[in-house]
């Protein structure tokens, strides 16, 4: 590629003229990319919500969960089926291969349910929303909130949700980029709840109770009361009358006030940070005009996605800048020339620019994996234009013209630095083979440094060059003496071809003592990613009503509110889950129930996270209330499962008697593992529901309006009339029936003019029924879960698989997933994407060289890059996971540039004549300080990186300790070993010929 060298030097102006739009291109780009937390990943995973009224978990499963199950197995692609079944509602969760087509996918799945024959109590449509049922709906991103406002003030609830729906989520929706917005909390009805006992004495139907009610217009409660039913009842003799929260709707407060939460959804092409911001000033605006209307309430952001984004890429960005620096001036100190110097800086943030250009025609984000490539990138772009520089220079100090040296110095080191920079950027090709999140978040990453790393080696061929003719001087002293470098150098290279054997066995010493630190260092699955968030989860007893579970919530609230001197900036709780799909899909996967709430803690920005959790974490173990609190940080993940939570899937065909005293035993086996946090199982608890059989039906009874009536009585309805804005509801009279006895003597119409008992025709038995039933891949199953509290996730999850190994129980089978399942993947994944990449490296090297001994020499780096990078992971802290897998990728191109290099030279010196030896000396001390030059760029300016503490750098660090340590060791042993394997294999090659190009 010297050629590039000819044409920009012939054409200097025009180069820096196409420079210049390049530049103003590159800038246009960058105010164009999206900023978003991580790569734009369409995750393969789909759920299908189906509404059942008035089913038992039983029912849910036999005549919903298991005919969709039947309609999705079988599907191409298809990994896993996890279902949950609760009462009323069917949630089956299927997860595919990355890369498969979602959309085709779920057109597919919503092809194959609308042939699926459901009973005739599932309604086609659900009618709170008229969505359809059952619907499907994609796991992306995109479903869940960007930001999360709260409008709280001493209000009834209602009044402030009624402001949120007329004054607030107009205005918000206007905002560009935002796709919908919706409420959470907040909403109250009229609770009419009917006594069982005294509608039987009155003979009085709930139908009758409800229709009575509908036909009315009240304006107190009182006048509710006194309304007739049947000429001789009121509503106030056989029910009690109050205002409460809405059946299936969360209770929210901020900072102790009355809440509603306002859930805010961008567009999927909009961009996070832009679309954030916007919201958040009109968020701003609003409030004020709420305030000057005499609206006393507060609009405050609760959950803002663009605070962690901005910040996570302000510590990255400031981290490459740094890095940057320190690179431009260890080149000052090698060249000690502030020209020179400039030359090479200046390529830094051309090759940067051309980067960002390429990443938007390809439609690539700014994110945290994106801008980490770029962060790593730095060190080493300057690599290519370091060679190129220093090159130019020995030809300028020998005596050649400015023209020749540039023109023959490209001509000397083109080829080595373009197989070098063309084998780091090969090695990214079997990133292709790692399935899972890791290779969907590494993709983008990798592409980012490639584009870098390419830009960087046209900069160093056509910029630099021209460049130099500009700001190095036409002509330079003669050879410089040795630096103090070279001097110790040299005779150190000496000594090693002096003392071949005992060089390799050093060597070889070294690489095995490297490779017995990996007990020490551990393994893990990714980093967490932590925000400023304390967690308080809060479980009353099973059963629990909301109220009830908002008082224990309401003290721990007041807890918190009475901390001296904390750094708590303000709560937000919600007590019970919304009916709407993500509240539901929380449900699923084990969220909050009437019996759950939640508090999010949200911190001062300088809080130290683990202190204020464990102050917290004492002053609520003192409260006296009948439920588990448990105080936690908040981890942001990277993907769709939390980096240190152990799965075990208990699955059988028969849950009381297998699957169920399994799980239970294996949670009693995992106690003594040391490393687990608690240890879980999702056993579903039974609860006492009344269960109709109908025997037969009464001469005239129409079955559907019976099946109608008889879900009424169980759930409630809402009437349509309203008190104040808020509904009248009556809740189901089979609730507050006491015994079989009252439950039988129940009237219902059916379509019948008159009443009839229900004992008449059907028997209700009281019977225990679960709360939920799980199934996994088309068995019953139960899940134990633990957290990991060590570093070394490896060591715990060998331990965890041991006690499997040793557990016996009859009739079912035991599946490890969560982090274990990931990390196993991961780890085989990565090692054969290593395994492929040193064999594209070595045909690289193969194709440049044409020969086979000079490539196998060079790739003896890769081994002694191993020693630094155990060393760097070890003393930086970090454990062996994704990351660090992933700087080991890197360290296969990035450690062969130094060796390529060197041995190109020793190959050019042979074919001019020069014997091995000398060529070798010769070699080692002209090479020596471009070598130690880009090793030492590359390292300096991942030092930032490797010691941020930010949230934004916790990826990159593990990734920045591999390759410094990885290179160091490289670097210094290479420049003995490779030489004197050289040595060793100059009787079975033939003088190499000098290249004629």
């Amino acid at each position: 590629m010297h050629w590039l060298t000819r044409i920009s030097i012939a054409n200097r102006w025009l180069t820096f003229l196409i420079v210049a739009m390049i530049i103003g291109g590159s800038i246009f780009a960058v105010l164009q990319l999206k900023m978003e937390l991580i790569p734009d990943i369409e995750f393969p995973m789909t759920t299908v919500m189906t509404i059942y009224p008035g089913a038992s978990p039983e029912e849910v499963m036999e005549q919903v969960t298991v005919p969709v199950e039947g309609a999705i197995s079988g599907m191409g692609g298809l990994r896993e089926i996890v279902s949950t079944s609760v009462e009323n509602m069917s949630f089956v969760y299927a997860e595919f291969e990355y890369g498969t087509n979602m959309k085709k996918v779920n057109a597919a799945i919503e092809d194959r349910l609308r042939a699926v024959s459901f009973p005739m109590g599932v309604p086609s449509v659900v009618p709170q929303t008229g969505e359809e049922n059952p619907a499907v709906y994609p796991l992306n991103m995109s479903i869940m909130p960007l930001v999360v406002l709260s409008l709280s003030g001493d209000k009834p609830p209602n009044e402030i949700s009624a402001i949120a729906a007329e004054k607030v989520v107009p205005e918000l929706e206007k905002v560009e980029g935002v796709f919908s917005v919706s409420l959470e909390g907040g909403e109250e009805k009229v609770l009419v709840v009917p006594d069982a006992a005294e509608m039987n004495a009155r003979g009085i139907p709930m139908s009758q109770l409800v229709a009575a009610l509908s036909s009315g217009q009240y304006s107190s409660l009182e006048e509710i009361s006194n309304a007739d039913v049947n000429g001789t009842t009121q509503v106030g003799d056989v029910a009690d009358i109050g205002i409460g929260p809405a059946p299936g709707t969360a209770i929210t407060r901020t900072n102790g006030q009355n809440s509603v939460g306002i859930m805010v959804m961008k567009s999927p092409e909009a961009n996070t940070v832009t679309v954030a911001n916007a919201v958040v000033d009109k968020a701003a605006e609003i409030q004020a005009t709420l305030q000057e209307n005499g609206d006393d309430v507060q609009l405050v952001a609760v959950l803002d996605q663009s605070d962690f984004i901005e910040r996570s890429i302000r510590e990255l960005t400031r981290e490459a800048v740094v890095g940057g620096a320190l690179a431009v001036l260890v080149i000052l100190l090698f060249l000690m020339t502030i020209r020179g110097s400039l030359v090479v800086a200046i390529s830094i943030p051309l090759s940067i620019l051309v980067g960002f250009l390429v990443m938007w025609a390809w439609g690539i984000t700014i994110n945290i994996l994106t801008l980490s490539g770029m962060a790593i990138a730095v060190g080493r772009i300057v690599d290519d234009s370091i060679v190129v520089l220093e090159v130019i220079y020995r030809r300028l100090r020998q005596g050649q013209g400015f023209r020749e040296a540039a023109i023959g110095g490209a001509r000397e080191v083109a080829v080595p630095i373009t197989s070098a920079t063309l084998a780091t950027i090969a090695i990214f090709l079997p990133l292709a083979f790692v399935s899972g999140i890791v290779g969907e978040l590494f993709v983008p990453f990798a592409l980012t440094i490639t584009f870098a790393l390419l830009a960087s080696l046209v900069v160093s061929l056509m910029v630099v060059p021209p460049l130099s003719g500009m700001l190095v001087p036409k002509k330079l002293r003669g050879e410089p003496v040795d630096s103090w470098y070279q001097r110790l150098y040299t005779p150190a290279l000496k000594w090693a071809l002096a003392h071949r054997f005992l060089t390799i066995a050093i060597a070889a010493v070294l690489f095995f003592g490297g490779w017995a630190l990996v007990p020490m260092i551990g393994t893990s699955f990714m980093p967490s990613m932590t925000e400023k968030i304390v967690m308080v989860d809060i479980e009353t007893p099973l059963g629990t009503d909301p109220e009830t579970t908002s008082h224990v919530a309401a003290q721990v609230e007041e807890v918190i509110g009475s901390q001296t001197d904390s750094k708590v900036d303000l709560y937000y709780t919600t007590v019970g889950t919304s009916s709407s799909f993500i509240g539901g899909f929380t449900a699923m996967l084990g969220g909050s129930g009437s019996n759950q709430a939640t508090i999010e803690i949200l911190l001062d920005a300088d809080a130290n996270l683990e202190e204020e959790s464990q102050r917290l974490r004492d002053a609520v173990s003192s409260l006296d209330a009948d439920a588990k609190i448990t105080v936690s940080p908040m981890e942001s993940m990277l993907g769709e499962m939390d980096p240190s939570t152990i799965r075990l899937h208990v699955l059988g065909s028969d849950y009381d008697n297998a699957v169920k005293p399994a799980a239970e035993e294996l949670v009693a086996e995992l106690q003594d593992v040391k490393g687990l946090g608690e240890v879980e199982a999702d056993i579903a608890v039974t609860v006492r529901k009344p269960s109709p059989t109908i025997h037969f039906l009464p001469d005239g009874m129409d079955q559907t309006q019976l099946e109608q009536e008889m879900y009424v009585m169980m759930a409630g309805v809402g009437t349509g009339v309203e008190l104040d804005s808020r509904e009248l509801y009556v809740t189901g009279v089979m609730q507050t029936a006491s015994n079989q006895a009252q439950l039988e003597d129940l009237r219902l119409f059916g379509g019948l003019p008159v009443p009839v008992r229900l004992g008449y025709f059907a028997s209700v038995d009281i019977v225990e029924q679960p709360t939920h039933i799980s199934r996994i891949d088309e068995q019953r199953s139960a899940t134990v879960t633990a957290d990991v509290t060590e570093k070394d996730v490896g060591a715990v999850t060998r331990d965890v698989q041991e006690k499997i190994d040793a557990f016996s129980a009859e009739g079912v089978e035991i599946e490890v997933g969560g982090v274990a399942e990931e990390m196993e993947k991961t780890f085989r994944d990565m090692g054969m994407a290593i395994i492929i990449a040193i064999v594209i490296a070595f045909a690289i090297v193969v194709a440049s060289f044409r020969s086979i001994i000079s490539p196998l020499i060079i790739m003896v780096s890769l081994p002694l890059a191993s020693i630094g990078a155990l060393l760097g992971l070890l003393v930086s802290g970090h454990p062996i996971g994704a990351s660090a897998l992933m700087g080991m990728l890197m360290l296969v191109g990035i450690v062969l540039t130094n060796a390529i290099v060197l041995v190109a030279l020793v190959e050019q010196l042979r074919g001019k004549g020069m014997s091995t030896y000398d060529a070798l000396v010769e070699a080692g001390r002209t090479r020596l300080r471009p070598i130690l030059m880009t090793a030492l760029t590359t390292m300096i300016a991942l030092v930032p990186l490797a010691i941020g503490l930010g949230e934004g750098v916790l990826l990159a660090a593990e990734l920045a300790a591999v390759v410094i340590g990885g290179l160091f060791s490289s670097t210094l042993l290479t420049l003995l070993v490779v030489p004197v394997l050289y040595s060793l294999t100059a009787r079975f090659r033939r003088a190499a010929p000098a290249r004629s190009d």
